[in-house]
């Protein structure tokens, strides 16, 4: 199974994997890993190198960050340099996680797996009202069409 390592500034990723457990059950194999005020890049680098050979089970590891170009995003770049079958995707949320957590049960390789992420993390930000409006819009056409 890909493992996963989820990096994000403060108590984030526990935060995520937390919702992700509760929604789909106890997760094996994901590592949350969060920088706290006061934490050095190069310490993070350590403790991500940790995660990843601890998440790694011979087919590669995906990082999944909050945000792209801080501290975590610039940990997991460089250690996606020096370590063969890192991937890393930024701009985690819960339909990411979810999505993704399910995917890896199929992903033919960790480079399909953060496609996965990529494209299920976009289409989890929707803006409700926009949509309900539209739903709405739908509907009362249906009907009138249907009277």
């Amino acid at each position: 199974m890909i493992g996963i390592v989820l990096a994000a500034h403060g108590p984030l990723p526990e935060a995520l994997l937390e919702s992700a457990d509760m929604i789909l059950g106890d997760t094996e194999n994901i590592f949350p890993l969060k920088l706290m005020p006061g934490d050095s890049l190069e310490g993070l680098i350590d403790r991500m190198r940790d995660a990843v050979q601890a998440a790694e089970s011979g087919q590669g590891v995906l990082v999944l960050l909050d945000l792209f170009g801080g501290t975590p995003s610039n940990a997991a770049a460089l250690i996606s340099q020096q370590v063969e079958g890192v991937h890393a995707v930024s701009g985690v949320n819960v339909p990411m996680l979810l999505e993704t957590l399910l995917a890896r049960q199929t992903a033919e390789d960790v480079q399909a797996l953060a496609d996965t992420a990529t494209s299920s993390g976009t289409q989890g930000i929707v803006n409700v009202v926009k949509a309900f409006q539209q739903y709405q819009a739908r509907k009362q056409e249906a009907d009138s069409s249907s009277s």
